[in-house]
């Protein structure tokens, strides 16, 4: 990563007593590399876009907390707690999401987006003078990686998680980029309102402080962060309360502890394997060492890169101690994909900046995007699948029997009425079963010219050989919803949309298509994979039906006048 002209052209140029001729590459490359950090944001955003936009798990809590039963704000609410967290900002966030957002998730997790792309922003601005554009234009593609990481897609697509992490994160660079341009106040500021966003941006303080010490700043600025920092964590201890749904206790195992913030540190190296996480955590903290002799000058300059490592860090000191109890997998979630970006972000600076091998500069930098990225698809994936939940339990919601979905959807006979009363989804206009010709719930139609295959097996052959197969094979009533489960094809075409009708013809209920069954397309050679689907009605008496869109129209069949009744 050079912007040096070739041997040949320098003395080419010192021969003629002019300025060598820069090729093309070297006088647009630095440019294009650059403009490449546009690249992980728009991949996010096409994932964002394509995902539910059902809100997720703690925003439904938050959100109890918030509002009365009538959905209006309850003030006082918003300087609450979450899990042990001050949780002020992104409470805000949740508030202004349900009342002037109609509580969809997208929206929010484009302001999320938003909030990582002014978090690779604040690293460019910080970037230390000394580089030549190829590194500057390096170091902001990795930024934009690390930042948008398929590892961390959980932070956009359910911004809930974002709206915490992400939002933390920029405010925490906001404040180490202050402080490294001597506006110290605002260095406070910013780590203040970090501080209320989520509880392990208390490690902004020791960041801060260790800034202005590498600074050389005057002693009561070096004092001064770890000050504020210990009257706010005084205060959080004091104000907290007792409080619930942290799940398990932290754990009193060293080791575990160890494993759960080393392998956090690491996360970005692997796809699953909590062991080559804590590795990469390791030989990441080992390479900072390595850097850690500089001189004065370069300390100076190096100063908000040692600080947001610290940050990161410290994030991992007090994530593993908290949360190592819940398993091996514990520092690989997600969500904590803004702390190891951190690490890995102030790590590169320091190495491309300050390099003990030189030549090992761009060999780490496109190392670090290439790898990172590829082992993030695991990660995503997962995430992903998660979608057809989300969407049943938005389905489930609007027909006023969510219970199935408990462990994601608490209390819904508070919790209902609440977003009936916003117009929150589901129950505002952007709700949709996805149906080609705009079916929805609530709509009586004629099913006079929708098709049946053959009673019994629901299989009818077609004259080109191929079959119509409407498979229906899990159908059970759970409090009060039926749910169905099953797979369906007509000829080699998948469902497009699924619809459950009463008698009379009314649209009931829907579902979810387009869900992997490898059981089913290995009966189906050729298929493409998604034949699965899932479906909710109210568990009302009567015969019902449900109805299936392909490209050939609509295939409908009965179902059981008996459905399983889960214990």
């Amino acid at each position: 990563m050079t912007d040096i002209a070739p041997e040949a052209e320098r003395d080419e140029g010192a021969a003629s007593g002019t300025a060598p001729r820069r090729s093309p590459l070297h006088r647009f490359g630095p440019l294009l590399l650059g403009l490449s950090a546009i690249v992980p944001p728009l991949m996010m955003l096409r994932e964002v876009l394509r995902y539910s936009q059902m809100h997720f798990y703690d925003y439904w809590w938050v959100l109890l907390d918030l509002t009365n039963d009538d959905g209006t704000l309850r003030p006082e609410a918003l300087l609450g707690f979450r899990n042990e967290h001050p949780f002020v900002l992104p409470s805000l966030l949740f508030w202004l999401s349900a009342r002037y957002g109609n509580g969809l998730n997208q929206p929010l997790g484009l302001a999320i987006l938003a909030f990582g792309v002014i978090s690779v922003l604040l690293v460019w601005a910080m970037l230390p003078k000394e580089l030549n554009g190829w590194q500057r234009a390096g170091l902001v593609a990795a930024t934009s990686t690390l930042v948008f990481n398929p590892h961390g897609i959980h932070n956009y697509v359910r911004s809930m998680s974002g709206a915490s992490w992400i939002l933390a994160l920029m405010l925490v660079l906001a404040a180490l980029l202050a402080m490294q341009r001597g506006h110290r106040l605002w260095a406070i500021v910013f780590g203040l309102l970090a501080s209320i966003s989520y509880g392990t941006s208390f490690a902004v303080w020791p960041a801060l402080a260790l800034i202005a010490w590498l600074r050389g700043d005057r002693r009561r600025w070096v004092a001064t962060p770890m000050v504020v920092g210990a009257v706010v964590v005084l205060s959080w201890l004091v104000l907290r309360g007792p409080q619930g749904g942290g799940g398990a206790s932290p754990t009193d195992d060293p080791a575990q502890a160890l494993l759960a913030g080393l392998s956090m540190l690491g996360m970005v190296w692997t796809g699953t394997e909590p062991a080559i996480a804590l590795i990469a955590g390791v030989a990441g903290l080992a390479a900072l060492v390595v850097h850690a002799r500089q001189t004065p000058e370069q300390r100076r300059s190096a100063a908000p890169w040692w600080g947001l490592a610290v940050y990161a860090v410290g994030c991992a000191v007090m994530i593993s101690g908290s949360r190592a109890a819940f398993g091996e997998s514990a520092g690989l979630q997600s969500r904590y994909n803004s702390m190891t970006a951190a690490l890995w972000i102030a790590l590169l600076v320091i190495v491309v900046t300050w390099p003990k091998l030189p030549k090992l500069r761009t060999v780490t930098v496109a190392g670090t995007v290439l790898a990172t990225v590829a082992l993030g698809a695991p990660m995503a994936q997962s995430v992903r699948a998660d979608s057809a939940n989300q969407d049943l339990l938005a389905i489930a919601a609007r027909i006023g029997h969510p219970e199935h979905f408990s462990d994601r959807f608490p209390e819904p006979e508070r919790l209902l009425p609440r977003l009936q009363a916003l117009g929150h989804y589901p129950f505002s206009p952007e709700f949709t079963l996805n149906c080609p010709d705009g079916l929805e719930i609530g709509d009586r139609i004629s099913t006079a010219n929708w098709r049946t295959p053959s009673e019994g097996a629901f299989r009818e052959p077609r004259p080109d050989g191929r079959d119509v197969i409407l498979n229906v094979e899990t159908d059970q009533v759970e409090d009060g919803a039926r749910m169905l489960k099953g797979w369906a094809i007509s000829g080699i075409e998948r469902a497009s949309c699924v619809a459950v009708l009463d008698q009379s013809g009314t649209v009931i209920g829907g579902g979810v298509v387009d869900i992997p069954r490898s059981d089913a397309e290995a009966q189906t050679p050729g298929i493409e994979i998604g034949l699965g689907f899932e479906a909710a009605a109210p568990a009302q008496p009567g015969l019902l039906r449900v109805a299936f869109h392909f490209p050939d129209g609509w295939w409908i069949r009965p179902l059981t006048e008996s459905p399983q009744v889960a214990s």
